[in-house]
């Protein structure tokens, strides 16, 4: 790999280290604001628990997806510190 695709890679891969963080952020955001719907969901009506026992297992499925979207901008931060090091000739 040449110090210009090296350097190339670092970019795109901080780019999108950048984005999957942004990724998680929102997801956590959508979690949380589904769990508040479910938390002021009128209970009483058989609609209303339907509708909270389903927002409670959509924020679930969402908020499995944030390690998902954190394990990715993770590697992708490590890819990205490799070809900044191959950059540097340290590796």
């Amino acid at each position: 790999m040449t110090n210009d695709t090296a350097n190339a890679t670092a970019a795109q891969l901080d780019i999108v280290a950048r984005e999957l963080s942004l990724l998680s952020e929102r997801l956590t955001d959508a979690a949380a604001h589904a769990r508040g719907l479910a938390a002021a969901t009128d209970w009483r009506a058989r609609a209303a628990e339907v509708f909270h026992q389903q927002s409670e297992r959509w924020a679930g499925a969402v908020s499995s997806l944030v390690c998902t979207a954190e394990t990715a901008r993770i590697a992708a931060a490590r890819a990205r510190d490799a070809a900044e090091l191959r950059t540097a000739g340290c590796w």
